[in-house]
């Protein structure tokens, strides 16, 4: 099984780091889903070139029920979307 790497990118203004984001689902291998603390989702994905891709909820709901792996619930990984308080991530870029 091989576990997310430590990356910090800035994408459209925004940075994206991994080692304070919530790991959401996996498929343990080389595809990574986080909830960032302001509440935006991205993938981390290993390949030739590490990279991160910012997604959508609705995006990163479908990638996440793909995912084998599950490190969060759904409710509390898409807290808007299903009616969840969420993963203790109340930030000022939070609505």
């Amino acid at each position: 099984m091989n576990e997310p790497k430590n990356i910090s990118m800035v994408v459209d203004g925004e940075r994206y780091r991994t080692d304070t984001s919530y790991l959401l689902a996996s498929d343990e291998k080389s595809t990574f889903l986080f909830r960032a603390s302001n509440s935006n989702y991205f993938v981390q994905r290993e390949s030739g070139k590490d990279s991160l891709e910012v997604l959508s909820p609705l995006d990163a709901e479908k990638l996440y029920k793909e995912l084998p792996k599950k490190s969060q619930g759904l409710v509390a990984s898409f807290p808007r979307n299903h009616g969840g308080i969420g993963m203790d991530t109340s930030t000022s870029y939070d609505d």
